[in-house]
């Protein structure tokens, strides 16, 4: 028999979600949906939830906190509701408890606003190359992904701050 060669990222984890299993790391971010600065970001392994690092990334002064279905538990709201920040959550069903339509309506007008935050990620893989990380370690996948939104917010910041102007 032969024996399964060991990987040569040893901090790296299988993770799942839907059914797609994937081996690595993920980045987590908490965007503006004004301008799509990245406001906050976590790395994590493969194998972390996309709810447990949710908390960190909602700073306190925001107006509202947008996430898919993955991010909505009913401890979550309770605390936004307590620091007075609006939860646009999408809600998810369950085998006993199917969405309703206005849950379903409003799922729909989240993920309108929702999209846009995908941004970051967009341009993460599409202009930075970072679709596969380089490097064998959590610490320098880190630092490549917290240098690479750095320069995402240089890049938005320019250009918030100085639009191209349509000619006349």
């Amino acid at each position: 028999e032969a024996t399964a060669r060991p990987s040569a990222d040893g901090e790296a984890r299988w993770g799942r979600k839907g059914t797609k299993t994937v081996f690595g790391y993920k980045v987590h971010n908490g965007v503006d949906d004004a301008h799509t600065l990245i406001r906050r970001m976590d790395f994590t392994d493969a194998s972390v939830t996309d709810t447990e690092p949710a908390d960190g990334l909602i700073i306190g002064d925001e107006k509202a906190a947008y996430g898919d279905q993955a991010y909505y538990t009913h401890a979550r709201h309770a605390r936004l509701k307590q620091a007075g920040i609006k939860d646009r959550l999408m809600h998810r069903a369950n085998k006993h408890h199917p969405l309703t339509p206005r849950q379903k309506q409003r799922n729909r007008l989240i993920s309108k606003v929702r999209a846009a935050v995908e941004r970051p990620f967009a341009v993460f893989k599409q202009r930075y190359g970072m679709r596969r990380l380089r490097f064998f370690n959590l610490a320098t996948n880190r630092t490549q992904c917290m240098l690479a939104g750095c320069g995402y917010n240089l890049q938005r910041a320019a250009a918030v701050l100085f639009p191209k102007r349509k000619p006349a």
